[in-house]
């Protein structure tokens, strides 16, 4: 990558605070809905029914919101409080809450949990996505599913052209600068923004997950079947993959 561009002056926020104010206008082009459709179109084909859904991870709340159009009873959780924050003025007919898919304590259960865009991969201490997997099939019924998608090293190596993504959004200029740590194994992105608000930069971190370990780490939580597939089509997925989609069901 070439040298930063990001001004040495910017302050600095937390991941997804200041973020969660310019989140939508950035990623309005993320395809929630066809994400939607290809998880219910898998699940249908494997027999899944059920009324209750929990978006882990649920950002501004947008990959939720189309199970609802569906008919599902939908809440969210975020670890992010500006993020939830951000999902309520979105959403106000929307459920949303703070909470941590490493302590998730809900005392209710669902029939689906959802896990989108990279938002497992944010659990990058060791030990975290089994805590995460642990908690997720105690707020399973019998036969739920955790549907995810995450990226595998091979994907987190290079995420942009250049290892950058720059442009405009509205009225919010943006760069975001990604590196790859080989050593840590840990992919990391200065995520520079500039708008009507101020500018200011957030610093993410996300880890890679491969198949093996997917496979081995919900296998020895208690997940039954476990499969990894591709988007759109749902094949199963190929080494080398540099995103792959999990479905795994609590057995009955």
């Amino acid at each position: 990558m070439s040298a930063s561009r990001i001004p040495p002056g910017a302050p600095r926020r937390p991941p997804y605070s200041a973020l969660a104010d310019v989140y939508d206008a950035i990623m309005q082009d993320v395809p929630y809905r066809s994400w939607c459709r290809f998880v219910l179109t898998q699940l249908a084909l494997r027999g899944w029914r059920g009324e209750r859904v929990l978006d882990l991870g649920c950002g501004t709340g947008r990959a939720g919101t189309p199970y609802r159009h569906e008919g599902y009873a939908v809440l969210g959780v975020d670890p992010s409080a500006a993020m939830v924050r951000a999902a309520r003025r979105r959403d106000p007919d929307g459920r949303y809450a703070v909470a941590d898919a490493r302590t998730l304590s809900l005392r209710r259960r669902f029939d689906l949990v959802i896990a989108v865009f990279d938002a497992l991969n944010n659990l990058t201490g060791d030990g975290e996505l089994a805590a995460a997997c642990e908690r997720v099939l105690a707020h399973l019924e019998p036969g739920g599913a955790f549907v995810f998608d995450v990226n595998t090293s091979v994907g987190l190596r290079s995420l942009w052209e250049d290892d950058v993504a720059e442009g405009w959004a509205d009225d919010v200029f943006y760069r975001w600068e990604h590196t790859w740590d080989a050593q840590a194994g840990r992919a990391r992105v200065a995520a520079y923004c500039r708008g009507p608000a101020g500018a200011f930069v957030e610093y993410h971190e996300e880890r890679p997950f491969d198949p093996p370990e997917l496979e081995a780490v919900l296998t020895a939580v208690g997940f039954a079947p476990v499969e990894l597939l591709r988007y759109p089509g749902g094949e199963p997925c190929e080494e080398g993959d540099p995103r792959v989609w999990v479905i795994a069901r609590r057995p009955t």
